[in-house]
């Protein structure tokens, strides 16, 4: 029997990851509408700061519980459809929130929202997944963490003047504009799942590949993913904790006021797009046995520099660390999406792949804030918190060294 799956196209991939580009950089963009107008949101919908600070919560609470999920949506969907449902519910809950008067209404929007985000990830980099194969992901994959990066900087600097021209819905018109183009870009831009190729048939073997059933026992016994979303749990447990909590030390400690602050974080974000792109470039050219060393070496450099995070004397030091630190830190999120879908190269694995490394992600994420919070209480001083998140990210080091990839020699 011949084979019926189309062949590797360039166009038709970079046509796809336009639609899961604009779908992550379109959530992005919703999820932080809310802290730069916090407080003007809180006065025109009579919310308390606790109320709003949920308001971001229940986004990386529910981005943590359907990871999972995410992974057995788009098996059942396909790439397209799972995308497209995506950028529905975006639009959903945006859409919503430009209409609420209150806590509630606007709690549920972001739930919604939350659901997209639970989606997001996952559905992003399956369209890198789905329609490259395994030696050109790289430069895929890093562009979803370049959107990410390019829609946080976007939103922390159209924030305030959307706000002061249109008010805060001004923010959720504009989400609710991207949202529909994110909707339109994933039905038109991403082929059908009959159409998505299939990269690891062998010659003549198509049809065997094809009717293949998913083994689970094989995804969650294999120790490589669970390294994989170790070092993305304690990756992110150090970053998003340093960047959460930065602005504090240095207007606290350092004496800088929080506008000063505020920019010395933001160049920590500018400096990983570029570094996202070094990543891409690396996974395509060190061969897809050595890729783990590439966030490895850059776990070993983040250790360092954690190490030193809450010692900066003053603010021009600390933006430096925070440049070289983005860089650095931009190097593994990319590196990890490439890296998980080599373990068991066949495209029906790559959805609950993908859903595990997103889980350790969101996981991280939600628990890195903790983790500086508690530790600095526990001990009262910000030194204390870099020994505990350095040495865990010599612990994600340690967990990349260890994957052995069963992709294909390339």
């Amino acid at each position: 029997m011949s084979n019926t799956k189309p062949i590797y196209s360039a166009k038709v991939g970079w046509l796809a990851m336009l639609g899961g580009l604009f779908i992550y950089f379109t959530n992005s963009a919703c999820q932080y509408k809310v802290p730069p107008i916090m407080g003007d949101l809180c006065d025109a919908l009579g919310m308390t700061l606790g109320q709003a600070g949920w308001l971001m919560s229940i986004m990386s609470l529910l981005g943590l519980i359907l990871a999972i999920p995410a992974g057995f949506i788009i098996m059942k969907l396909g790439t397209r459809n799972a995308t497209v449902l995506t950028a529905v519910i975006n639009l959903i809950g945006s859409v919503l929130g430009t209409f609420a008067t209150g806590f509630g209404l606007m709690m549920f929007s972001r739930a919604l929202e939350g659901v997209a985000l639970g989606l997001v990830s996952v559905v992003s980099f399956q369209v890198s997944t789905a329609f490259f194969p395994a030696e050109k992901r790289g430069l895929p994959n890093a562009c979803v963490t370049v959107a990410y990066v390019l829609s946080y900087f976007a939103m922390m600097n159209a924030a305030t003047p959307l706000n002061e021209a249109f008010g805060w819905q001004g923010l959720w018109w504009a989400c609710n504009a991207l949202s529909v183009i994110a909707v339109i870009l994933a039905w038109f831009c991403i082929p059908k799942k009959a159409n998505e190729p299939d990269f690891t048939a062998e010659e003549n073997d198509e049809l065997a590949a094809s009717n293949e059933k998913v083994s689970y026992k094989k995804i969650f016994t294999n120790p490589g993913l669970y390294a994989i979303a170790i070092c993305f749990v304690v990756f992110n447990i150090g970053y998003y904790g340093i960047t959460t909590y930065m602005p504090t030390y240095l207007t606290d400690i350092v004496g800088a006021d929080a506008g000063t602050a505020n920019f010395a974080i933001s160049w920590n974000a500018i400096a990983g797009a570029p570094a996202a792109l070094v990543a891409g470039f690396l996974m395509g050219k060190v061969g897809l046995r050595n890729r783990k060393w590439v966030p490895a070496i850059a776990m070993l450099a983040l250790a360092v520099m954690y190490f030193f995070a809450f010692q900066m004397p003053n603010v021009g030091a600390a933006a430096a660390l925070l440049i070289v630190c983005g860089f650095v830190a931009s190097l593994v999120p990319p590196s990890l999406y490439t890296i998980g879908p080599d373990l068991i190269p066949k495209a029906i694995y790559a959805p609950m792949i993908l859903a595990v490394v997103t889980f350790g992600q969101n996981l991280g994420m939600t628990l890195g804030p903790l983790v500086v919070g508690y530790t600095y209480e526990a001990f009262g001083t910000w030194s204390s918190v870099s020994i505990p998140i350095g040495v865990l990210a010599v612990i994600g080091a340690l967990a990349m060294a260890i994957i052995k990839s069963k992709a294909k020699s390339e």
